[in-house]
């Protein structure tokens, strides 16, 4: 059985911010983790990157949810500073 994939309010409003391809990416990899924790593979994090944005997630087994809690995007002064 696959999870299911549940994105927080907070986090909604930054993914929008987003430029395409780089959300194109990040929910690429989010299905990828899903997708093999539905396979009974465990995750070997919680974060995902792409192009300075960072997506945090929860894994809830019992609800067989992976819950996007939080997402930053850096601008190139804030990953050097």
């Amino acid at each position: 059985m696959s999870y299911r994939i549940q994105v927080d309010t907070e986090a909604v409003s930054l993914l929008r911010t987003l430029a395409p391809h780089v959300l194109v990416q990040l929910s690429s990899a989010l299905a990828d983790v899903a997708a093999a924790l539905g396979e009974g593979e465990d995750a070997e994090t919680t974060e995902l990157s792409a192009e300075g944005c960072v997506l945090q997630y929860q894994v809830d087994h019992a609800r067989r949810l992976v819950q996007v809690v939080r997402v930053e995007a850096y601008t190139p002064a804030q990953a050097t500073g």
